[in-house]
Formats: C-alpha cells, structure tokens, sequence
C-alpha cells in the first residue's frame, strides 16, 4: 500500500528477487504516479512504469467494510502487509498491528513514513527534498557560500526504500527461526542521519560542522572533478596513500608542465596535500586541461589511478559496463509498448524476470478468486458496490 517512489521502489525491489508482491490501490484512481508526467506511454506514466514492474495490481477500497473484508482475507494468506502511510491513516482504517495480528498472528508489518510512527513530526507530510534537508545531506552538498542543493537522484526516497526491503528480508529470515512476526518502523529521515555516514562521525568527535567541499573530499586528497582540454569533467578520488601517489606520478610522466610533480615536498602526506589544498588542485586542473577525456580515461588505466568520466544520464546508461550487467532492459507492457528500463543491481545468478507494471485493478479478479477463494458472482457484486 504505497505510492510514487518509496514505498513502490523497495516493493519493486523485493519484486525483482521474487517475492509475489500484490499492490493494494483505490479504485478508479490508483497510485497518484499513474498520473505523473511529463512523459507517457500510451497512456502509462513513464514515472509509475519505472517502480511497479513484476507486481500484481488489485483494487480494494478500504473505505468500506467488504472492502476491508476482502483486505482481511488478502491479510490472512500474506508474509507481509507494506504501506507508506501517514501513521494516523492506519489507525483510521483499523490497519494498525494490532488488530493485523488478530488475522494473522505472524504477520510483518512494514511501514515507511517520512518521520517514523512516533515523535512530534509523524504526522508532517515529507518528501524527498524535505528528508534531505533535515537530514543535513544539503548542508555538504554544492560549493560553500552558495544556496543549498540537494542531490539529483532522489535518494531520500530510494535509499529509504532499500532500508524497508532491507528490513522486511531480514524479519522473513527472523520469523523462520522464531516464528514470529514483526512490526518494522522505516523514517526516511532516519536513513538520511545513518547516510550522513562518516560527516556525521567527524562531527560527533570533533564538535566541527562539516561544510560543501563540492566534488573534493574533506581529507581524501587528491579527490575532484576536473575539466579535459574538450570540456568535459573527469573525476578521480584516491582514498589511500598508494592512489595518490600515482595520481602525481602520472601527472609528473604525462605533462611535460608537471614534472617532478610526484616529489613535491607540498605534496608527499596526506598532511601535506591537506595543508597544501589549493595548490594541489591548481596543478591538477592544470594537467588535466592539456588532454581529452578520452585520452585521461585510458591513461587512468595505464597509471592505475582510480577516477571516470562524469556521465550525463544519457552516457550512464549506454556506459559498456551498464550494459554488460544487463542494468537496462526491455519490458514489453501491453499499452505502453516496449520500453527500456534499469536493471536489477542485485546479482543472484539466477534468471532475471521483468513483468511489466500492471494495469490499475489487472490483477483483482485472478487475486479474489484464485487466492482468496471468492465465486465469480461475488467478485461482481463487489465490483456493483465499488469495493473491489
């Protein structure tokens, strides 16, 4: 039970490793990124195509009591009930744990909400920009003494998403040693603080507030993005002594300008290039001005220097790499067409399935009487009375 980027993504993660994943939604109206453009496909939303693949869609209305019966039978044949709700909205529709468990005594229950199921923000609405606000991700992004940005990928929603699969295929592993249920509590604000990663630590040690570095590194140097002599940028970021050094032996053995450049005294420690920060940086876009891109990837190679060109989303995704990891694929859907799509990034070795997104209600039929047992005739009286 869930909407737009979140909640669907992580379903459609756990979709993709072959659970049988049953998206609830409201009659005649659907997941509100059906709806989304700019961009569709006869008729489909290119949004709404991308988070729903290998799912079943069934339209219950939980407004009204057969409603709520037919939810209850689907509750009581489930591993798992995921919604991405406003908490009050469960208690609204006496979909709280409690009397989940009262259907189905084993049952995982995931909710995924912006701020958590308690506290004095659970019943703010929150979106991906919000969550990355508040979680201090902006604050370090972009260039100091500039408005904040936030990142281009949605990745307060996306890792959220992850963290609710994450946690939902960690209760189904608990519940077979115990044989017991769970109620799982997913705040994407909460993600954003265990995202803040090693920021937040030097923080917390140090009592100093990281600050934007751009695409540099606080004190991983040489860490940056730099532009080629054809105007694009190329980014290398060496995490080790050993990286660095070849990243000046490399400059000092291909630009004539900088040689000697790998026993600079201002650059031998990571101390020292820290200390020396501007005139390190100064040399390198120096050095990587006087080739191509192309020219400085294959070099990288040579060197073994760690970097890579910084793709638009056009080259990502035709990136030799991508493709060969089969990270954009062909679903064939049957008003959208065939269309390409990303990729599962979780390698099993086993066969890869994408079903296309289902069409609103596509599967409810098939779900009531195959898997719940109702008659046909009572399948159409609920469709009479709008519940299904």
């Amino acid at each position: 039970m869930a909407q737009a980027i979140a909640g669907p993504f992580g379903a459609r993660t756990l979709a993709d490793m072959g659970a049988e994943v049953i998206k609830v939604e409201q009659p005649g109206v659907g997941d509100m990124s059906r709806r989304i453009g700019p961009h569709f496909l006869g008729g489909e939303s290119a949004y709404y195509l991308n988070f729903n693949r290998n799912k079943q869609s069934v339209t219950i209305d939980l407004r009204q009591d057969q409603g709520q019966e037919v939810f209850q039978r689907l509750v009581a044949v489930s591993d798992v009930v995921f919604d991405a709700f406003r908490p009050s909205v469960l208690d609204r529709l006496g979909l709280d744990y409690a009397s989940l468990k009262k259907i189905n005594p084993t049952i995982i229950a995931c909710s995924l909400s912006a701020f958590g199921q308690e506290g004095p923000y659970r019943e703010r609405p929150g979106f991906d920009g919000i969550v990355q606000a508040m979680g201090g991700g902006m604050s370090v992004t972009g260039h100091e003494g500039q408005p904040p940005v936030f990142m281009g990928f949605p990745v307060g929603d996306l890792v959220g998403g992850y963290v609710a699969a994450l946690s939902i295929a960690s209760a189904l592993y608990g519940r077979n040693i115990t044989g017991e249920g769970r109620r799982l509590d997913i705040s994407l604000l909460d993600v954003q603080i265990a995202l803040q990663g090693h920021l937040g630590q030097f923080y917390l040690v140090s009592g100093e507030v990281p600050k934007p570095i751009g695409s540099s590194h606080p004190s991983n140097l040489p860490v940056g993005a730099y532009l080629t002599i054809d105007g694009a940028y190329l980014q290398i970021h060496c995490a080790s002594q050993e990286f660095a050094m070849k990243t000046l032996r490399m400059m000092a053995g291909e630009v004539d300008e900088l040689k000697g450049m790998d026993n600079d005294p201002r650059f031998q420690t990571q101390a020292d290039r820290m200390a020396n920060r501007e005139a390190l940086d100064d040399a390198l876009s120096r050095g990587f001005g006087t080739k191509s891109r192309e020219e400085w990837i294959e070099l990288l190679e040579k060197w073994d220097v760690p970097g890579g060109p910084v793709n638009d989303i056009a080259e990502a995704l035709a990136d030799p790499q991508v493709q060969l990891r089969n990270m954009v694929v062909e679903v064939d859907h049957p008003t959208a067409g065939r269309y390409k799509t990303a990729g599962n990034p979780i390698k099993t070795g086993a066969p890869e399935v994408f079903n296309p997104p289902p069409t609103l209600g596509l599967d409810t039929f098939g779900v009531l009487t195959g898997l719940l047992g109702y008659r046909e005739g009572e399948v159409e009286a609920l469709r009479q009375m709008g519940a299904v």
